[in-house]
């Protein structure tokens, strides 16, 4: 048991830092009711939850191998596909992800795939994919727009239009419903205004069935008549890939928060890395949202949209002990993760030091 003094923790209730303690008993926060073992100052530093990628392929598409190393997308679809089948364990990614205060993904395939896979929520460590998984069939994914279109067109050799790709999404919703109705939940890959107004569709059509939510969602400002669910905005941090994307800036995240639609943050790892998370945050501070706010929708925000705030993304008694240390405020450009801790073990440390 060890007892963590003295540190500015960040209260997911009140948005602030707080100078507080905390006690870890095992892999959980744990009430301070008895004399702990080991007692650790961190008096100066800063402590958050281990902040949350709400889209990402790590582990998936494994960065420094070519085709190899790409288990984020099949040319065909099936319902019984899960990503939790392709994760690679020992990706490098994983540890660099860590060093940078991201304890968790959620993991969603490649946007080549029209009809995705389903999803799973995993921790950045261990070495079997089982220990990491905090949460699988999360969701059923979707991806529509350019990449999916020339993807297919490369394998069929045939075109595939919007009316095409909405024919096949509707049937596959249905076929959901029928042999999967435990899994409500659908996210969708998409940039352009008129992707993003079939969802709205779908949500018409399927709402009462399915809880619909955008990945990206680049052009939602252009449609001002449409109510959206949560979109997982991001990344902003990243080249224009194609004429889909010729919108995408770093204003998405006050335009989504001024028109109070509610969203979490991605970095879409490989396309920017996981490490990038937090700058996509400070861009959104840079653009006028609360630092309070961001670092909410980092942490217990995405817990919650993901379902797995009664697991972790708040320093609170009975979760999971996953939280980071900080040598500044974690918005601040210059902040260092100083460790991280993922069910209560210290899996980085920035200084020699730092034993606990």
């Amino acid at each position: 048991m060890t007892r963590y003094i003295n540190g500015l923790v960040f209260n997911s209730e009140t948005r602030s830092f707080n100078k507080q303690s905390f006690q870890v008993q095992g892999q959980y926060f744990e009430p301070a009711t008895h004399s702990p073992e080991t007692e650790l100052d961190l008096d100066g530093y800063y402590i958050t939850p281990g902040f949350i990628d709400s889209c990402s392929q790590i582990g998936l598409a494994e960065i420094g191998i070519r085709w190899e190393g790409d288990d984020s997308y099949e040319f065909d679809s099936h319902l019984q596909y899960s990503v939790v089948d392709g994760i690679y364990p020992f990706d490098t990614a994983f540890q660099k992800a860590v060093s940078h205060g991201v304890t968790a993904s959620h993991i969603v395939p490649s946007p080549k795939s029209l009809i995705g896979a389903k999803t799973a929520i995993i921790h950045h460590t261990h070495t079997t994919v089982d220990e990491m998984v905090i949460s699988k069939d999360v969701a059923y994914s979707f991806s529509i727009g350019h990449q999916a279109k020339s993807t297919f067109f490369a394998e069929k050799k045939k075109p595939l239009t919007r009316m095409g790709m909405a024919k096949i999404l509707r049937e596959t919703l249905q076929q959901i419903q029928q042999q999967e109705p435990s899994i409500t939940k659908i996210v969708i890959r998409a940039h352009k205004a008129v992707d993003l107004e079939f969802i709205s569709r779908l949500q018409q059509e399927f709402g009462s069935i399915f809880d619909f939510h955008i990945i990206h969602g680049t052009e939602i400002t252009f449609l001002h008549e449409t109510s959206f669910n949560t979109v997982i905005a991001g990344p902003t941090f990243r080249y224009i890939e194609h004429n889909e994307m010729m919108a995408l800036s770093p204003k998405l995240y006050h335009q989504l928060y001024k028109n109070n639609i509610p969203f979490v943050f991605c970095t879409d790892h490989p396309v920017s890395s996981t490490s990038h998370l937090t700058l996509e945050g400070c861009l959104a501070v840079r653009e006028g949202m609360a630092r309070q706010d961001v670092l909410y929708a980092l942490t217990t925000g995405a817990a919650n949209f993901l379902g797995i705030a009664h697991k972790t993304g708040a320093i609170r008694d009975g979760l999971l002990a996953d939280f980071v240390i900080w040598d500044k405020h974690p918005l601040n450009l210059d902040a260092q993760v100083v460790a991280t801790y993922i069910k209560g073990t210290k899996v980085y440390a920035r200084e020699e030091g730092f034993t606990q």
